[in-house]
């Protein structure tokens, strides 16, 4: 009897799109066997995440849950109730459960780029549309994708995402990888995800991350200044982690301006490559020796010890391309978070935004 409720739950808990996308990749494996896969481990791993939830109101009750742990729950629910009455964000069931993953990421993110072009490869997948990553549960499938990617002479960039939404199809959990970068960090990611399960535009993914990106940004500021005023020490911490995103993001964009200038010359594609090594070894010193001492937090300091290419480069880009499109429409909106989202939401958006 109680393995027939379990299977009940559970079933519910998977939801329409878990079973469409089951449905998806049994017909894609009559075809395309990569893809299908590549859908089944993502289904697992998303009903693994449904499955293993437990109440944060039930754990906020018990006395065994760490006390930190306990207050970054009650956080999450005044950042949430925050994002929802003044920011107007969608409300939706999400972080009411919390998930201990046991590891330090969610999933493995892949991005691939042709060597001598400044662009991302795409997939394409139901609901989403074009996305330029692939997101793994299965670290292994990952790393053997990567392999085969650079195998066809893509560069690569592999690396772990804390967290993800899952655009108000499921209800998404806190998970104990989103805990593990700070409060700042916490804040922000809530805004960031909530934002994308109010308004996603299919195939759209530049647009949608910059757009969560920018809101998640200024609604951590405009939670900090409610929370703790204007004048505390943590808003003005979290001014300083946006100053130091700013200077890293302005940098890589300059590294990839510089790249792109060689991929267009007339060289020969062998001088292309020799050139391409020359600028990304100039580049990186001059982190080390300029950018490195005006950034202050701790998460960009030694990365001009990472292996730089085209696809590490724009997998930072992807996030930032159009923020200074974004703040012109802020301030523009007297820097009212509610009036941009529906300016944002309106059908013809794309167009307005690409003219702005």
């Amino acid at each position: 009897m109680k393995a027939k409720l379990w299977l009940k739950r559970i079933a519910k808990g998977l939801g329409a799109l878990l079973l469409l996308v089951l449905l998806l990749a049994g017909l894609w494996a009559l075809i395309y066997r990569d893809a299908a896969a590549y859908l089944l481990q993502s289904a697992k791993g998303q009903s693994q995440l449904l499955s293993k939830g437990r109440p944060m109101a039930e754990m906020l009750e018990d006395a065994s849950v760490p006390a930190d742990l306990k207050a970054n729950f009650l956080l999450v629910q005044e950042v949430k109730a925050y994002a929802e009455k003044e920011l107007k964000l969608k409300p939706t069931g999400n972080y009411e459960s919390y998930v201990d993953l046991e590891r330090d990421y969610l999933v493995m993110v892949l991005t691939a780029s042709p060597a001598l072009k400044m662009e991302s490869k795409t997939w394409w997948f139901p609901i989403v549309g074009t996305v330029p990553y692939m997101g793994y549960f299965d670290k292994d499938m990952g790393e053997a994708d990567q392999k085969k990617l650079e195998s066809q002479g893509f560069e690569t960039n592999f690396r772990s995402s804390p967290a993800y939404s899952t655009l108000g199809w499921f209800t998404d959990p806190l998970l104990n990888t989103m805990l593990q970068y700070g409060e700042y960090y916490l804040v922000n990611t809530v805004i960031h995800e909530s934002v994308h399960a109010t308004h996603w535009i299919p195939g759209e993914v530049t647009f949608n991350e910059n757009m969560a990106n920018f809101i998640g940004n200024k609604g951590a500021l405009k939670f900090y200044a409610h929370k703790y005023g204007r004048g505390s020490d943590k808003f003005k911490a979290a001014e300083h982690s946006l100053k130091d995103q700013k200077i890293f993001t302005a940098y890589l964009r300059e590294v990839a301006l510089k790249l792109k200038e060689v991929y267009d010359s007339d060289l020969f594609e062998a001088n292309k490559k020799e050139k391409k090594e020359q600028v990304l070894a100039q580049m990186k010193a001059r982190y080390a020796k300029e950018i490195a001492p005006q950034i202050k937090s701790e998460g960009y300091q030694g990365f001009e010890k990472k292996s730089w290419n085209n696809a590490l480069l724009m997998s930072y880009l992807h996030y930032n391309k159009d923020q200074e499109k974004l703040a012109k429409i802020y301030e523009r909106l007297h820097q009212d978070i509610p009036r941009m989202m529906e300016f944002l939401q309106e059908p013809n958006v794309m167009d307005n935004f690409q003219s702005d």
